[in-house]
């Protein structure tokens, strides 16, 4: 499972440059996964919010073919949606450190 699958994105984009760009802009710069944040609203009884902040970052994720990322996504968010269960703190952990990974990886694209 890849961190960042560059030429995968550019697949799914028709192979145009600028808009992957625009893309990795976005998610370095308007999608911020704060494991606090989440913590929060979990805290407070909030899980549909809590799963609603999750998908943002998940669907971003997919759409810059962010596999790892995706997968730990989806795996809390189908937790907290009562999907499925797991244990929610493990699941934020491997979420939270995907996503770190991940900033990491697409600022070197």
């Amino acid at each position: 499972m890849k961190t960042f699958d560059k030429e995968a994105a550019l697949e799914l984009l028709d192979k145009d440059e600028e808009l992957l760009s625009i893309l990795i802009d976005s998610f370095l710069n308007e999608t911020k996964f704060e494991k606090a944040v989440l913590e929060k609203l979990i805290a407070q009884g909030k899980t549909k919010e809590a799963a609603s902040y999750v998908h943002a970052t998940k669907g971003a994720a997919r759409q810059l073919c962010m596999e790892k990322l995706q997968s730990s996504g989806q795996a809390l968010e189908d937790v907290l949606r009562g999907k499925s269960v797991g244990d929610i703190p493990t699941l934020i952990e491997k979420m939270f450190s995907d996503y770190e990974e991940a900033l990491l990886e697409i600022q070197k694209a």
